[in-house]
């Protein structure tokens, strides 16, 4: 059995094109949510909740240099209130120049020291399934039972959304425990018919990335090597591509899970829309 996982990492230092203009005023991942009762939060409080429900007590917050005071300043007021459920210890690692989301999580490795860790995506809320556990902590779970380098949260997408996130294809194991088999990022829809099929799924339906990964410390030796690799000028270390290799090492060992409830992503207009 994997070690339990009692790190994360949130990293939220990214340009946030997506958002619109407002992104350039205020970072994503501290847009206001209402909560079921009914207090208004930010998303990163909602993330930090999802976090700590899967016994995680220490996070990695990836900031750029801009965003430190805002985070800083939200926080220290967070821990004044008696309805906080913040980790118990928060790191802030400032990401100066932007180069990749590869290159955000890279940017955590001194932080994870070895140990497995949680990634969460600083513009993604979940909702589980009524009677279900959170789902940070379904995904936490499935990882400590498992002999996993990684366990990544899945849920099915429609052929409309497959340009929007990463997907995979499993092979069943165990309930919701899927091996992977396949990995593209972003695909289109005759690349996911002709490489990600799973089983299982409805026609037209496909497992995509929803924000929730866990992995073994072997991700910093992929996202070291690659940003070690010459590159063109411009070009960013993408965790993609780290999953890739992961996955191309360890076939046996890299599993998906489908999490029993719904990932939001509020890193776009619609998708904040809709999140509300």
């Amino acid at each position: 059995m994997s070690k339990p996982i009692q790190k994360a990492i949130i990293p939220v230092a990214g340009r946030a094109t997506r958002g619109g203009a407002i992104s350039a005023v205020l970072p994503k991942s501290l847009l206001p949510l209402p909560s079921p009762a009914g207090r208004v939060r930010p998303v990163i409080d909602f993330i930090c909740r999802e976090a700590t429900s899967a016994g995680i007590d220490e996070v990695a917050l990836i900031v750029s240099p801009g965003q430190l005071p805002l985070f800083k300043k939200f926080f220290a007021e967070a821990r004044k209130s008696s309805q906080a459920e913040l980790p118990g210890r928060i790191e802030y690692i400032v990401q100066q120049t932007p180069a990749g989301f590869g290159d955000a999580v890279g940017a955590a490795r001194e932080f994870a020291a070895n140990d497995p860790v949680a990634l969460f995506l600083g513009d993604h809320v979940y909702l589980a399934t009524p009677g279900s556990k959170p789902c940070g902590l379904q995904v936490a779970e499935a990882f400590s039972k498992f002999d996993a380098v990684a366990m990544i949260g899945v849920q099915p997408v429609g052929t409309q959304q497959l340009g929007l996130v990463g997907v995979a294809a499993g092979e069943l194991v165990a309930d919701q425990v899927y091996r992977c088999t396949a990995f593209i990022e972003k695909p289109g829809p005759e690349a996911a018919a002709s490489s990600l099929v799973t089983a299982d799924l409805k026609e037209g339906q496909f497992l995509g990335h929803c924000g929730i990964y866990i992995f073994g410390p072997e991700i910093f030796d992929c996202l070291t090597e690659l940003a070690g690799r010459d590159r063109p000028p411009g070009s960013e270390v993408e965790l993609s591509a780290a999953q890739s290799m992961l996955l191309d090492r360890h076939p046996d060992s890299y599993y998906l899970f489908q999490i029993a409830g719904r990932a939001f992503d509020v890193g776009t207009q619609a998708g904040y829309i809709q999140t509300l």
